[in-house]
């Protein structure tokens, strides 16, 4: 046992800044592995032209350098009086397009599940508690630890406002890496993205790739809400053995994906008791996922203590042989909702994570203000 608890802590000295490494991500690389960017029902997914710009404002280029012009004081207040009045009515425009938007009357093709109409139902009231907290530009980078040692590191970024096939989105990005004298006992190198769209936070694309010792992945899922359907097209390889999986599946209008859930979480005021409880969608299946707000406690987080709000999440498949898993998330008691740790139990001992690096990001705001 002596010699474990020296391993472990020799291990532990080996994990270096070096690890933090990771290699750019394109969905790009993931979609290119299916036939669906070639098919013509699912151009929308595929369009993102970067001179196409939001009608959104960026809060990360919001910032414009004041020019001084020759002119009279009079011509000044008229074009200041002017702007004020175009702002505050593109604020009101704003406003009532939001209203509208967010909670649409809810249309679905004949044969859709009643089932899923009874979860729209109840997530609804959900989607009117949910205010997003998203800042643009914002890094975490999160160590994690198996047994006790340092297996990897995780970074998560928010990329700026863009637009898919029409939408105005977020996109939400993470890479998985293992650390270097971890390898020998597992090497991981994956990254995923999720797409999100801004009027009424509902996911619309998510990418995976997953380049591992004991297996490759490339996960591609489509939402399509003219249909209420998801499109999921999957590829592993595992002991030089393939598996393909192509499939579509009616959805819920309110659901989430398995990545932009942690983003979702942020934007609900998190009060101690609080109950939250909504679909997550991910390769063609429906699973529950209620939140439990249990309190605030103090973390040490990057030498500092750190006031934090433990979230215990529940996830559950629906059906006769329900799955179950259990995920404790602590997120800032502060405006930012930082997600601070993260702890996963599994069949032999727990994964952790820490954050242990943070970029501040610029929050976005529908009106730019």
């Amino acid at each position: 046992m002596r010699y474990f608890l020296l391993l472990i802590l020799f291990l532990n000295a080996c994990a270096s800044k070096n690890d933090r490494s990771f290699i750019d991500f394109s969905s790009k690389d993931v979609e290119k592995k299916f036939d669906a960017s070639k098919d013509e029902k699912f151009k929308k997914f595929f369009v993102d032209d970067p001179k196409q710009k939001s009608k959104f404002i960026d809060n990360k280029t919001k910032t414009v350098k004041k020019t001084v012009k020759t002119s009279s004081v009079k011509e000044k207040n008229v074009k200041t009086a002017q702007k004020k009045s175009i702002k505050k009515k593109e604020v009101v425009k704003e406003v009532v397009k939001e209203e509208v938007e967010i909670i649409p009357q809810p249309l679905y093709p004949e044969d859709f599940p009643a089932k899923l109409k009874e979860y729209d139902n109840e997530s609804e009231k959900f989607w009117f508690d949910f205010s997003p907290k998203i800042f643009v530009g914002e890094e975490f980078v999160f160590e994690v630890s198996y047994l006790g040692i340092t297996a990897g590191h995780i970074k998560m970024n928010t990329d700026p406002v863009s637009v898919l096939g029409g939408e105005d989105v977020f996109k939400f990005k993470a890479n998985m890496r293992s650390a270097r004298f971890y390898e020998s006992i597992y090497s991981l190198d994956d990254s995923l993205e999720s797409i999100v769209r801004i009027k009424d936070f509902i996911p619309l694309k998510y990418t995976l790739m997953q380049r591992e010792s004991a297996q490759v992945v490339d996960d591609l899922q489509l939402f399509d809400q003219d249909q209420r359907k998801t499109f999921f097209w999957y590829k592993r390889i595992k002991r030089g053995k393939k598996k393909e999986i192509e499939r579509n599946v009616f959805i819920p209008r309110f659901y989430q994906d398995s990545y932009s859930a942690l983003y979702f979480v942020r934007g609900f005021p998190l009060n101690e008791g609080d109950v939250y409880e909504f679909p997550v969608i991910t390769r063609g299946k429906l699973w529950i996922i209620k939140i439990k707000v249990a309190g605030v406690e103090t973390l040490d987080i990057m030498d500092k203590d750190v006031e934090a709000i433990r979230v215990n999440a529940e996830t559950r498949f629906p059906g006769v042989l329900s799955k179950k898993g259990d995920i404790v998330f602590w997120y800032s008691n502060d405006p930012y909702r930082k997600l601070l740790k993260f702890q996963a139990n599994v069949k032999i001992g727990s994964i952790k994570g820490e954050l242990v690096d943070y970029r501040e990001g610029k929050l976005f705001s529908r009106t730019g203000e």
